[in-house]
């Protein structure tokens, strides 16, 4: 079953705190009010939501979004920048990344098993 587009909003607005945070990324005051009021914006006002909630349009009317996870457009840029080197030419700068995350994990890993002796 759908959610409306309030429901989605502000599930999807969570990750920048509350609704209104939105205006700093550009979303107008008045676009708020009026998806908290249960109206649907105009289609650019709807496409702008979208882009700053780093969801598909479809995704903001439908809900559709949580079937996976959504990041915040700064976690959005890292992941494409990593996916973008490891699909690149450049075999150096993957086995840099590869390492580097290899060593994020095992210590991640490492930690939490500390963590659990400890505990």
């Amino acid at each position: 079953m759908h959610k409306s587009l309030k429901d989605n909003f502000l599930d999807l607005s969570k990750k920048f705190g509350k609704p209104y945070s939105l205006r700093n990324k550009g979303i107008k005051k008045g676009i708020i009010d009026s998806i908290l009021k249960g109206s649907i914006p105009k289609i650019n006002e709807a496409y702008e939501v979208a882009k700053v909630l780093g969801v598909t349009m479809e995704e903001l009317l439908t809900g559709g979004f949580n079937k996976r996870k959504i990041y915040t457009p700064e976690q959005q840029k890292y992941i494409d920048k990593l996916i973008e080197i490891l699909n690149g030419k450049d075999e150096g700068k993957k086995t840099t990344i590869k390492t580097i995350l290899d060593n994020l994990i095992r210590d991640a890993w490492e930690h939490h098993q500390k963590k659990q002796k400890t505990g």
